[in-house]
Order: C-alpha cells, then structure tokens, then sequence
C-alpha cells in the first residue's frame, strides 16, 4: 500500500484519483453501477430460477448454482459471521432451499444443472449446520434489513421441503413476525407508491400475486434485490424479459464478475457514490469527479429532493443526506426542505416509513446535512431535536452502540464524532446559539463525545488495529483525528497522535487498497439482507483516514468546544484531580493501568458532575456536615473502574450509580451528625421512623410491591419535635428517590422487594452503629475516669465475626447499593417471555443463583468494612466510633500495626471468599455450553453474560473504596492528599 507520510502525498492523491475514475468509467448508462459483494443467499435465489424452454423447463442461471455448490463449507453452512448471526442463518437455509429444489427437480431440469455427486450428503450437511446455527441465534441482537420476514418465510419454505427447525428463538422471532404481519396488507404491494417490502418479495410467495407487483420494477429489478427478483420471476404468470434481463446482467457484470455470484443489492449507484465523496475537487482536480458530482445532482433533481440507494428506489434519509452533504463539498448546494417534508418527526429523522426502529447513522447524516447548509439557523429546532436524539441514544445505549447499518460500532460511533464536533464548532463561531441546547443535553453531547473518541483509544490493540480490520480502524482513525480538534483531548494529544500513527503503520501492514475488485479482501460489516462490503466505500474511508492522519493540527489552532468550557465542572482544581488521579494510581487494582487512560477517566468524570452537583441537595441538607471532599473523587472511581475493564454500561447506568454513591455518602453523614442527635436518647424511636419511612414509600409503590410485605405499621408522625419531623422528611425522601427510580419500579416484584428491604436494614445500621458508638465513647470515658488503659471494647454486644458480617456490613451501604443495581440490570437485561411483559424477571433467576449473590454480596460487603477500619483506626479512636480493631477478640494482639496485620488476615480471607462465590455466581449466570444456552436460550445466555460483567465492574468500585481507605481516608473531614 505504501507509506503517507503527509497529506497531500501524490501516492495518496492517486490512489483517490485511480479509485474515483474506476467508479465512474464502471458506470452503465441503464443500470447504473455497484461493487456490493457476493451473497449465497441472493445467488441461491437467482439459481432457483427455471425459464420454460423449447417446452422443458431449464434452470436459468446454472452457473449460479455451481457457486453455491462450491462455496459450501465442510461443515455444512456456507460462512458464519460472528458479528451478525444472521447471514450463516440466511446463507445456509437459501442454500438448502436450492439444494432441496435441485434435488426434486424433474429430470429435464436436472439435465442441465450442474452435476454434483454428493447432493444428499451436501443436504445433510446443510441441516445440522442450520440447525446448530438457529440453537445459538439471538434474535434481540439482530439488526439486518427484514430478517422478521424472510427468516419464517424461508423456514415455512424448508417445511414444506421436509425440513422442520426448532431452536429457542423461534417464538420471539414469530413474535416480531406476527406484529409486522398485523400491520401487512397485499394491497400495501400493489399500490403505485413503492416501500421496502418491495426488496424482500420473496417473503411473500403464496401470499401476493406477483401479476399486481410489476409496475414496480425499475429496469428490470424489483428494488435493485436479486432475491427479490429472481422470487419475482418464479411466480409471474407471464415471463418477464425485462426482469430476466436485470438478472442475467448482475450475474455478469456485478461483484462476481460472471462467477455465477451475485450480491444482494445491484445497482448502488448513489450510495457508494455518495459515500465515496469524501475528497473535494481542489484535493483531485479531475473531469470524474465532475462526472460523479453531476450524477448526484441529476439524482436529486430527478427525483424531487429525496432519493434512494439507486435510481428511483425508495427514498431513504440516509441517502438523501448523505447525497445533499457530499454535493455541498463539491461545491453544490442543495435545499434540504424536502428531505424535512419527507423524513422528520416529531423527535427524530426516520430513515424511511414503516421501520421498526429509529436509526443513529441515519440521523448523524441528517444532522451534517443540516449543519452544512448556508444558513444553518434556520434548521435550528430541526438540529436541536436530532442532536436530543443522538444525545440519549448513547446515554441509554449499553455497551457499545448499535446500527441497523453496519456491523461495527465504530461506524456510528464515527459518524456521531464527525456530527457532534462539527455542532460545537458551529457554535463557537457562532453560527449556531448554544440556548438551543439545554445545559443538561449539552453535557450528554460532551459525553458521548468524550466516551466515543476515549474508548476508541482504549480498545486500540496492540497491533495498531481495531480487530485487524483496516475498514474499522478507519473509521478508529477518524474517530481520533476529531479527538485531537477539541479542547477537551489537549492535554492527550501525544497519546492520540502516537495512536494515529501507529493505526496507519497497522493499516499499510493489513492489505493492499490497489485492488478494489477484490472483495474478499474486505470485512463484511455493512448491513443488507446479509452483511456485505463494498471496495469502493471501504477504499474512500480508508484513504480519508490515512488522509486526516497526515493533515497535522496547528498548535496554535483555536480548539473546538472552548465556547462551552462553562460545562466543564467547576468544583476543585487541576492540582487536586491530579492527587486524585496518583490516590488511584497507587491502589493495586489501578497499578497497571496507564497513567493517561486514569487522566483521561478523571476527564470523563468531570462531565457528570455538572448534573450530578445540580442535585447534590435535592434530598439531604448539608447541616452540620463538613465540606463533602469525597464528592469529586465518587464520579472518578466509576468511570476510572469502567475505563479499566472497558465493561461500557450505559451513560445512564453510571449517572445512576454515581447519583446513588454520593446520596449513600450523604445519609451516612446525615444519620450520624442530624438524625442521631435529633433522636439522642430516643434511638428506639429513630428506628420507629424509620420503619415508618419505609412503609410509606413501599406503600407509594402499588399494592403489588407492598404485598410481598407484612402489613405496613403505623405511620404516624404525631409527637415529633419539629428537628425529628425534618428526619422524616429527608429520609422519606431518600426512600422515595431510592425505591421509585425508573428502573427500579420496572425491576421484578421480589428485586423490588429485596431493595427495600436492603434499605430498611441499611438505615437501621446506621442506628445500631449510633448506639455502638455511644456504648464505646461510654466506655472509652469510663477507663479514662479511672485512668486505666482502653485497649479493646472488652463489652462488646456481639463477637466481631458477626458484627463485621451484620450491622457493619450492612453500614457500608454495599448490601443495599448491590440489590439496586439488581434492579437496575433486571429491569434492563433480562429476556421478556413475552411481548407484553413490562417488568423485567429477576436478575438471579433460580434459587442457587440468588444465594451465590448474596453469598458475594456479603463477603464483598464485610472485606471493605474490613479496609475501611484499617484506614481509620486512629480516627475512629479519636471520634470514639466503634472500629474493627477495638473488639475483645484483638486483646492482646500487640500494638496498632499488629492488629492491622491481623486485619489484613481477615480481609484477605474474605477476598478469597469473595472471588470464590463470584466465580460462582458467573458460572451459575453465563454458562455457555451448548446445554445451557439449548436450555435457556442464546438471548438469556448472553443477557446472563453481559449482567456479570457490569457486576464485577460494580465489585470493582466497591473493592477500590476499600483499597482508598487503606491509603488515604475520603470521609468529610479529612481532605484527600497524595
């Protein structure tokens, strides 16, 4: 491929120019041009197709046939993609529908199809593969362009053949069928106007008449679908030389090049070429581009505005965008109007009617659109509601986010970047007012923005790729190039500029771009009815990469974003994030991880606090409490515990979490420095508050809830001093706040029933440590009358084993914070059994499972007290509060650091503890053999997967806190220093 060291490189203006002129001079006047690669399931259609001949019917495309003969696999199935189940799924049962037709042909067909030996064994073969295939699917995670159509009618297809399937997902997947089928009609079909349904007709054999459907075909194909056709085709009553036509050329001239392969959408004309544009005319001077520009030009005004991936398809946002953007840098400028008329609703861009799901690359391309027009002002509310949009689709998103585009998250994580940078950049100039935006979705764009550049640097490997592929580190690379702009990424840029470099060192290693016809070279991540590439859009992509890495950024060039720096959070200052940062560093669960990546994660932290300072009073008064110095350190450890496991919950998870952390901080120094002394001598009656507290908020959430409970006691608030009215206040609402989170009241009754218990418990031992303090300070002043020494509590109410394993570990706040967040993740992450079930199920399902967990969470819980008092021995000694170290069981241990050695004994045998029952606990929750997942399906499998890893990383920060203690002590009164 070469080397591009800058970019104006002529290697690299010539590898654009060579590219650019090849997609034109490859243009065919009827029917257009395309370089989508080869789909089994499409060839497998066409070959199916029979032509009645001299009075026999003859297979049409034999050659189609041999290419699917040769390129079944050993095992049966032709491919399996492991980013996207569903082509092996597709592939292989299109196969075996042509296997199964050739098969029971009628002698005079077989006469003239491709001789094959082997056919039954091929069929055999084809079955198994298809059947271990459908037993791992998960169809919630299926995205591709009317899977919930094709794949039950190609079942009822293989049924009728003989073939029978059973798998675990059959009955959600006939779910989504028989929704979209509800909303289905015929006469859909045969009116003028063209929909998708069009690409897939062959989902309807037997119940349309393809007679009624002709007046579709543009040029001989049925939405520029080779299956769609070829289905066309078969059940016409009357032959169609126009359509036969259309076949005969896209099996010549299209991605097999007269192989007999075929791809699953011909032409693509204004997607690839719209795509493709990422370089002006002063960048490749040349009479092509002039051609391409004006092919795109006619296109819109040919077709009034909107268009679609070709000719006269159905018109779609996203290529209606994408068109208007390039022309726009082509030096064309093009009114958006109609594409408003056509697409906008009331809280996003649709990318065409009907779709189930709303799309973010679509809207991406919608929001650039909108930002490059010349008067950017008028489309202000139109921008304000995309960028809302995109906003809280990565807010809620978890792990990484998903399009029904493309295959890799990097693509809309790509085309996110790309649009929200150039948002801010319009409002530093200016061009747009930042009112447009409350600050609130101002900080969720910084986030998005922030995550999106930051995890693309973390998930680097160590090859300099993003899984080896040099389409998806193109799109990496671009992600850092808009990174290295903003102000928020200064400080980071020698880490980003060696990350570029080192990802245009891997990407000219990877493979050749010189050779655009070979599709096979590519990765397959673009999203049809199976996934395919495109030379010519993976080349433009990665030629801009390797461009933007060579454009270098001036060091005195303004940085993008500065105009809302006021989002920044203004607490503490850049010495104090550094202690922070070198606290953590020095912890062992952060001393492996790069210093930068835990610069970068206090980074991310200062974005939330903006939102998560808006409410730091909402529920407690911050009466007789200290600077809260832990409050900085709390949004830290979250996403500095997420950075390190790259485990990636949603925004919204950590906000929530974070939100959580500080309000578990603030009641405990609310109960012991306002509720305590307003009940002081009345400890029985805070306790009576309390359960009153509970009772009314457990009541509050419906009589399902508070059934699963004894009957709510009495909630009488007669006979408290105004101070004890105001306890009850705050902590009802605590409680409500707690128990009517979004997620929690969509959480299963009994996770529901476990965090108000866990709240209760928490709450009262809070009291029970009031009462221990007050017996210890007792006899801490009792010894010090009689001056004699006070080595041990030697009148503790309980041994030391059960109360770090009781009110201790229940004090810490990790019993209850481990039940939100089961249900949190139950409400979000576990399968439905129904499409009417609006709760979630229980996020630790069996009996074994919600022991384990308690098991972890109990040993979790009672390690970190343990680290805690190691932390604090001298302070709690000072402030007379009862400390692991002080309890009979240490007399005569020797000295402090001697008992804190013991200590140490113990926490590690709770840490041994702890990892055995979590190793449990995960093995209980994702066990992966094909037993299990044949038992509870591959949906419930990898839910099961994904809510144990965002449970060690909840293990994490929970571990670290304790870890922070034993360096430093964050509470209130003592400031954190390095």
């Amino acid at each position: 491929m070469g080397s591009y060291p800058t970019a104006k490189s002529d290697l690299l203006l010539q590898e654009a120019t060579q590219m650019i002129k090849g997609a034109v001079g490859a243009y065919d006047d009827k029917y257009g041009y395309g370089t989508m690669s080869c789909a089994i399931y499409d060839t497998a259609w066409v070959s199916m197709v029979t032509k009645p001949i001299d009075g026999q019917q003859q297979w049409l495309f034999p050659e189609c046939f041999r290419y699917v003969l040769d390129h079944q696999l050993p095992d049966g199935s032709w491919g399996v993609n492991r980013k996207a189940q569903i082509d092996g799924i597709l592939n292989t049962s299109a196969g075996l529908l042509a296997l199964a037709r050739h098969r029971s042909a009628p002698a005079s067909e077989r006469q003239t199809q491709p001789m094959d030996c082997d056919l039954e064994d091929r069929i055999i073969r084809a079955r198994s593969s298809l059947q271990a295939q459908l037993m791992e699917w998960d169809v919630s995670k299926t995205d591709h362009v009317g899977f919930e159509m094709i794949v039950p009618a190609m079942l009822q297809y293989l049924d009728r053949e003989g073939f029978t399937f059973d798998f675990p997902s059959k009955a959600p997947l006939m779910g989504v069928y028989s929704a979209k089928m509800a909303r289905f009609k015929p006469e859909f079909l045969y009116s003028p106007v063209r929909i998708t349904a069009v690409h897939s007709l062959e989902s309807f054999i037997g119940t349309i008449d393809f007679d009624r459907v002709a007046h579709h075909k543009v040029n001989g194909s049925m939405l520029g679908s080779p299956s769609s056709t070829a289905a066309y085709l078969m059940h016409v009553s009357q032959w169609d030389d126009e359509a036969e036509a259309y076949l005969a050329h896209v099996v010549k001239t299209a991605a097999g090049h007269g192989s007999g392969g075929v791809p699953s959408a011909y032409p693509s004309t204004y997607f690839e070429y719209s795509w493709a544009s990422r370089f002006s005319p002063a960048d490749l001077p040349s009479s092509e581009v002039s051609q391409m520009q004006n092919c795109l030009a006619r296109a819109i005004e040919d077709e009034k505005g909107v268009i679609g991936f070709a000719p006269f398809f159905d018109p779609d946002v996203d290529d209606t965008a994408k068109t208007i953007y390039s022309l726009g840098m082509l030096g064309h400028h093009v009114d958006v109007q109609r594409m408003l008329e056509v697409f906008e609703t009331p809280t996003h861009f649709r990318t065409y009617p009907g779709e189930r799901d709303a799309s973010c690359s679509a809207n991406t391309n919608a929001l650039v659109a909108l930002l490059a027009q010349r008067d950017v002002r008028m489309y202000s509310s139109q921008i304000a509601k995309t960028v809302r949009f995109l906003a809280e689709f990565w807010w809620n998103a978890d792990s990484k986010i998903k399009d029904k585009w493309n295959t890799s998250h990097l693509y809309p994580t790509m085309l996110l970047v790309e649009a929200l940078v150039d948002l801010l950049d319009k409002v530093d100039k200016r061009e747009l007012d930042d009112s447009i935006l409350d600050d609130t979705t101002w900080s969720k764009v910084y986030i998005a923005i922030f995550q999106a550049c930051l995890r693309a640097l973390l998930d680097q490997q160590e090859d300099g790729s993003w899984d080896q592929s040099i389409e998806e580190s193109s799109f990496a690379v671009l992600i850092l190039c808009e990174a290295r702009r903003l102000f928020q990424f200064f400080h980071l840029r020698p880490t980003i500029d060696a990350a570029i470099q080192r990802a245009v060192d891997a990407m000219t290693a990877m493979t050749a771009i010189s050779s655009p016809e070979d599709s096979g070279a590519w990765d397959h991540l673009w999203i049809e009815k199976v996934s395919y590439t495109t030379p010519l859009v993976t080349k433009s992509y990665t030629l801009a990469a390797l461009k933007a890495a060579g454009t270098p950024v001036p060091k005195d060039a303004s940085m993008v974003g500065i105009s809302l720096a006021r989002l920044m959070a203004k607490g503490g200052s850049p010495e104090s994030a550094m202690k922070q940062v070198k606290l953590l560093k020095k912890t062992p669960l952060f001393s492996e991880m790069p210093e930068w990546a835990l610069s970068a994660s206090m980074l991310e932290a200062k974005f939330y606090e903006p939102m998560l300072r808006a409410n730091r009073s909402s529920i407690f008064p911050r009466k007789n409490m200290s600077e809260d110095k832990y409050f900085e350190m709390i949004p830290f450890t979250w996403t500095a515990c997420n950075n390190r496991t790259r485990t990636y919950p949603s925004a919204a998870f950590l906000y929530e979490m974070m939100t959580i952390s500080f309000l578990n901080f603030q009641a405990d120094e609310y109960m012991e420095s306002v509720a305590g002394p307003a009940f002081d001598g009345q400890l029985n009656e805070l306790h009576q508050v309390i359960a009153n507290v509970m009772d009314k908020a457990k009541a509050s959430l419906g009589s399902d809830a508070s059934a699963m409970d004894v009957a709510p006691k009495s909630t009488g608030e007669a006979g408290y001093t105004e101070e004890q009215q105001e306890v009850f206040t705050v902590l009802s609402k605590f409680a409500h706040h707690v128990l009517h989170a979004d997620a929690i009241v969509n959480a299963s009754l009994w996770d529901r029933k476990l965090v108000a218990q866990e709240l209760h418990i928490f709450l009262d031992a809070h009291v029970q440590q009031i009462r221990d303090n007050q017996g210890f300070k007792a006899f801490l002043q009792d010894r010090e009358e009689q001056k004699e020494p006070a080595d041990v509590w030697g009148e503790t109410p309980e041994t030391f084993f059960r109360w770090v394993r009781s009110t201790s570990a229940d004090h810490t706040s990790c019993p209850y914070s481990f039940s939100f967040v089961a249900c949190l993740l139950g409400a979000t992450m576990t399968p439905r059994t129904s499409p009417k079930q609006t709760l979630g199920t229980d996020c630790f399902p069996t009996p074994r499972e919600k022991y384990l967990a308690a098991a972890t969470c109990r040993h979790l819980a009672t390690m970190c007290r343990i680290y805690n008092d190691l932390g604090s021995v001298a302070r709690d000694r000072d402030e007379a509060n009862v400390n692991s170290a002080d309890f009979a069981e240490f007399s005569g241990v020797g000295g402090a650091e001697e008992r804190k050695r013991v200590l140490y004994q113990i926490a590690d045998y709770e840490r041994d503890c702890f990892r055995d029952a979590f190793d449990r606990l995960s093995n209980a929750t994702t066990s992966s053999t094909q037993e299990q997942k044949q038992i509870k399906g591959a949906e419930a499998a990898a839910l099961g997967e994904r809510r144990m890893k965002i449970w060690g990383m909840f293990c994490d920060v929970t571990d670290l806190y304790g870890q922070i203690y034993v360096i430093k002590d964050i509470a209130s009164r003592v400031q954190i220093t390095a």
